[in-house]
């Protein structure tokens, strides 16, 4: 029972809480006397509980001592670990009786930059961790960028209440320990054997231990990235209540067994990637119609890709990438009208089909690195949806035929096409997607496709070797002109001829423009954002003028004017570069003397004047040959 003295404290707490309220409660009218009251009561008894906090059981404590002491203490993780009640440190959480239930040590900065981490205390004798097995009221473990640097604990099979064990960036060595399996009460586990560093030569292939098949309540099962080895284990079967099963990043090998869609319905994430998988996609995955999740990725699967993958109409992640499936994409890959990400990259198919059109959710879709061939259906432009911009690889195929003007919806904010044998000319409804690179084609037609829109979104465009001739077109300055995003533009390695338009050159932040039949003599301009310029290989004539260098003193990066007709003498304004790195301006008929100021800009790496016609001492700055 409480003492006077304690209730007395209480309501001198209530009296400086309340003021003269305390005093004049009969003076409240009806319809605040209630809300007063109720006020007052739940305010008793949060006091009351704060002054029955609870006391920490004496051999908890001394668990969770031995257990920091395994660590070089950091003020993050374990800097409130001081006193004689473990109740009131950090991450810990206990019962009514002061027994520990929850310890969670989740670092949220390291989600977001670099974060401290507690490192293993490299003096400690014995294995960092064991003692956790003697918290026996515990129902939640989770570790996070807790370094052991050692083995795993082997007394998870003490905590037979814990129902949550999660350890992430741990840097563990070994394998799993099986007396996870014992905590036969679990219903989440989620283990990785991922370090701080991305890899781990601490970690030792394994199977997965064969107790873990006791897990028969587990509703969530993550094993990623600790190199376990042998066949998937099929008493995984067993575990029917599972909605996430996740073994990522392992050594598995053998047929996925059909168990998985047989017994396991209420999947909703299956993440079997970065294994060694063989054979196909089991039928009975057709019965896994709650499945939003679906990475197959990396693994050596074949075949071709089963039509009942369109019966998951539950599916927003579907990854079959880096595999051999092979054949047609199944139309029925139109079904899956949720889909906001899908990656077929890397495999032998050889078709897109139509109903592709119907995936308008869709925020990212690599088909790229494939066989695919034919013609890119028009129902292309239909993909993906305008509030978020769709991500969209085909590149690396032998795609064939004109590209389709279907890009006016705007939905597409990248479109990734190269290396395939698109003929024809450039679509302008591509100026409304941001990033469009169409190099390693066969285009050939400078003339109008379309109209350019009213408002171009284009900010980066590469059209290198094609077959593009003639003059640069109209079209391509307008969309420089009127584009505000504009930065990247490479048109190298085709056969444009004439003049090069001041326009690029005073709106571009890059131009490449290099390997091309260019003639004249450098544009006048008078501002300029160029970082980069190449202009080599071309046929420029004529003389660098003091206003060329002079627009072009804030380029940071790199200015190659070599292999042209360049005559006269370098302009006096030479040096005033004050970040450029690299400059090649060999093979010319420039004549005269070099400007001393020219090898003294201060970042200039690289200087390349030779095969001119210059006097005098010609300087050059060229980095050592690779080994």
């Amino acid at each position: 029972m409480r003492s006077a003295e304690g209730m007395s404290n209480l309501f001198q707490q209530m009296e400086r809480m309340f003021g003269d309220s305390w005093y004049s409660y009969a003076a409240m009218d009806s319809s605040l006397r209630s809300s007063w009251a109720l006020t007052a009561l739940l305010f008793f008894l949060s006091l009351l509980q704060y002054s029955n906090a609870q006391q920490c059981d004496p051999n908890d404590q001394k668990a969770l001592e031995e257990f920091k002491a395994g660590f070089i203490t950091q003020d993050f993780f374990f800097g409130s670990w001081n006193g004689t009640n473990c109740c009131q440190w950090n991450f810990v959480n206990c019962t009514s009786t002061g027994r520990v239930q929850g310890l969670n040590i989740d670092n949220p900065f390291a989600r977001h930059g670099p974060a401290p981490v507690a490192e293993r205390n490299t003096s400690y004798q014995g294995v960092v961790g064991a003692t956790l097995g003697d918290l026996s009221e515990l129902r939640t473990l989770q570790l996070r960028l807790i370094l052991f640097d050692g083995p795993m604990p082997n007394t998870f099979d003490k905590l037979k209440k814990l129902e949550e064990l999660s350890m992430s960036f741990n840097n563990f060595s070994g394998s799993l320990s099986p007396s996870i399996g014992g905590a036969t009460s679990l219903k989440i586990l989620r283990v990785d054997g991922i370090t701080v560093f991305w890899s781990n030569p601490g970690l030792q292939p394994a199977p997965i231990p064969s107790s873990f098949c006791q897990l028969l309540n587990l509703q969530e099962l993550g094993l990623t990235s600790f190199l376990l080895t042998g066949k998937f284990p099929e008493c995984f079967c067993k575990f029917t209540h599972l909605t996430q099963l996740q073994l990522g990043d392992n050594r598995l090998a053998g047929a996925i067994p059909s168990c998985i869609g047989s017994n396991l319905g209420s999947l909703q994430i299956l993440d079997l990637s970065g294994n060694r998988f063989s054979g196909s996609i089991p039928t009975s995955f057709s019965r896994l119609t709650s499945l939003q999740n679906l990475n197959l990725n990396q693994n050596k699967l074949s075949g071709s890709i089963p039509s009942f993958i369109g019966d998951l109409k539950q599916l927003q992640f579907l990854s079959l990438a880096n595999n051999s499936f092979s054949g047609p994409i199944p139309p029925a890959i139109g079904n899956l009208v949720q889909l906001n990400f899908l990656d077929l990259s890397v495999n032998l198919l050889t078709r897109i089909p139509s109903e592709i059109g119907k995936l308008v959710s869709l925020g990212f879709l690599s088909l790229g690195r494939n066989n695919l061939q034919g013609n890119l259906p028009p129902e292309i432009g239909q993909v993906g949806s305008r509030s978020f911009g769709l991500f969209l690889d085909i590149s690396f195929n032998r795609l064939s035929g004109s590209i389709p003007d279907v890009f006016g919806s705007g939905n597409i904010s990248i479109f990734f096409a190269s290396d395939n044998l698109f003929t024809g000319g450039f679509p302008l409804s591509l100026a409304l997607v941001s990033n469009v690179d169409l190099s390693h084609n066969r285009l050939s037609d400078l003339k109008p496709v379309g109209t350019v829109p009213a408002a171009p979104r284009l900010s980066s465009l590469n059209l290198a070797r094609n077959s593009l001739s003639g003059p640069i077109p109209s079209w391509l300055t307008q969309i420089v002109a009127t584009s505000s995003d504009i930065t990247n533009l490479d048109i190298s390695v085709n056969k444009f001829t004439g003049p090069i338009p001041a326009v690029l050159l005073e709106n571009l932040f890059n131009f490449n423009a290099s390997y091309n039949q260019l003639s004249g003599q450098l544009p006048s301009i008078s501002t300029s954002k160029l970082n980069l310029l190449d202009l080599g290989h071309n046929h420029i004539s004529g003389p660098i003028t003091s206003q060329f260098f002079g627009s072009l003193l804030n380029m940071m990066f790199h200015l190659d004017l070599s292999f042209n007709q360049l005559s006269g003498p370098l302009p006096a304004n030479s040096g005033d570069f004050l970040e450029l790195q690299y400059m090649d301006l060999s093979y010319n008929q420039l004549t005269g003397t070099v400007p001393d100021s020219l090898e003294k800009i201060p970042t200039l790496t690289y200087l390349d004047l030779s095969h001119n016609k210059f006097t005098g001492r010609v300087p050059s700055k060229r980095p050592p040959p690779f080994p």
